[in-house]
């Protein structure tokens, strides 16, 4: 003959099972949080750095310092070969620092996507001769890089339900977009003198200068809008019912 107790066991394990069903789904959607939380901060690193260290460049052309520098191309391209070497390291510190960066393969993945579109886009510019697109051809190539990593690693986050958002690959259509423009401006002929006190410091085209702060912009502003979204669908992903 069964316990009177025996029902009131039943009951209770099946109260444990189901604490430690929701235990784990808790798990995962902080998980989860995190890593979109940790992708959400890869943007305030990349828009920080790729749009700060131009216009760093930009203000030293309107310094008293620009006479003494010489070459400013080489000097604008060796920024933003730092500024890509170091947003790529800081990212890929914080995704490891956080669990979040995927598979094994995705470092390697990271390490090509913001190397190879940048080398080749560079390189084709210089053997054709197109150095008025020197100064913003960071734009479409970051838009390749990002749209890379939404199509592989951030694809397998998402497949994997570690994020419920796709930034990189919203980010890298988004600046592809952009670059249409930034790209026309920057191809504009119309020459442009810099004076100081009525005698001219340097001379250049009103196109690529003029492009390079509509790039920075542009960027901020995408930037900007990928991270607010990836913030966003990571609160939902935690908060859903």
């Amino acid at each position: 003959m069964p316990s009177l107790t025996e029902p009131l066991r039943v009951v209770s394990l099946a109260e444990e099972v189901e604490e430690a069903i929701r235990i784990a789904d808790l798990a995962e959607r902080l998980r989860a949080y995190k890593t979109s939380l940790a992708y959400s901060y890869c943007f305030v690193i990349w828009s920080s750095l790729m749009v700060g260290l131009p216009l760093a460049c930009l203000a030293i052309m309107f310094s008293p310092w620009i006479g003494a520098l010489g070459h400013y191309l080489a000097v604008f391209l060796t920024t933003v070969g730092v500024g890509i070497a170091i947003s790529l390291a800081l990212m890929f510190l914080l995704l490891v620092k956080m669990g979040a960066l995927g598979s094994p393969k995705a470092s390697l993945i990271w390490s090509l996507a913001f190397s190879v579109p940048f080398a080749t886009i560079y390189s084709l510019l210089s053997a054709f001769g197109l150095w008025e697109l020197m100064p913003v051809a960071w734009c479409p190539a970051g838009g390749l890089a990002f749209l890379v990593i939404g199509l592989t690693v951030e694809d397998s986050l998402v497949r994997e339900g570690l994020m419920s958002a796709r930034p990189f690959l919203l980010t890298g259509l988004l600046a592809l977009v952009a670059s249409a423009p930034v790209l026309y401006l920057a191809s504009r002929p119309e020459p442009c003198e810099y004076l100081v006190a009525s005698r001219p410091v340097w001379a250049w085209s009103a196109g690529p200068l003029s492009a390079m702060i509509l790039a920075s912009a542009l960027y901020l502003v995408i930037s900007f809008v990928a991270s607010f979204y990836t913030f966003l669908r990571a609160e939902r992903a935690v908060l859903r019912p």
